[in-house]
């Protein structure tokens, strides 16, 4: 099998897993399923996987990968506050809630090891959110009176709580986006 066969038969694992598990759950996760469905054997499957929990842990990585991509790149393409915030929120909420619930609800209820190592990684990357805001209130571009870590924390501890929570889909979206309007409005940004 030549590198890119085996690059395409890997990304194919990872999107119909991810397809399964947004289906069926993490629990719901059948192997034999997998294989069937990706078009090789269970042996070649494990092969290429290692293990169940490896694919799990890829699957975090993707989902992780891809929301912060989604809620970085505005804050690192556009120099104006109200600019990145807006396609931000916008990136978030029209695309990621329904993967970041299966990641915080199921993967993380399952593999605390997971759990642990993307929290690190969303550590690193509040960090990054934090010294841009920063920045603009330096800037004068935000109000100067709060204290931006603050809010960002407190940001990233709403989202928590709704993605956890058992709202439907739809009404975690609106209460996030809610929520998010007036912290970031009382930073001083334009939405």
């Amino acid at each position: 099998m030549t590198k890119s066969e085996n690059k395409e038969i890997i990304r194919r694992i990872h999107n119909v897993t991810l397809m399964l598990i947004l289906k069926q759950g993490v629990k719901g996760l059948n192997m034999n399923e997998l294989a069937k469905t990706v078009g090789v054997a269970k042996g070649t499957l494990y092969k290429i996987i290692n293990s169940k929990e490896q694919l799990i842990y890829e699957i975090a990585l993707h989902i992780f990968e891809r929301n912060s991509t989604a809620i970085l790149e505005p804050l690192k393409k556009y120099d104006n506050p109200e600019e990145a915030t807006g396609e931000m929120l916008d990136n978030y909420l029209n695309y990621t809630i329904p993967a970041q619930r299966v990641l915080q609800q199921q993967i993380f209820k399952e593999y605390p090891k997971i759990e642990k190592e993307i929290m690190r990684m969303q550590d690193k990357e509040a960090d990054f959110a934090i010294k841009r805001y920063e920045d603009w209130q330096k800037q004068g571009l935000l109000r100067q009176d709060i204290d931006v870590a603050y809010c960002i924390d407190s940001i990233l501890t709403l989202n928590e709580t709704y993605i956890e929570s058992s709202y439907s889909e739809e009404e975690i979206i609106a209460r996030l986006r809610s929520s998010f309007r007036c912290m970031f409005i009382g930073m001083g940004i334009a939405l």
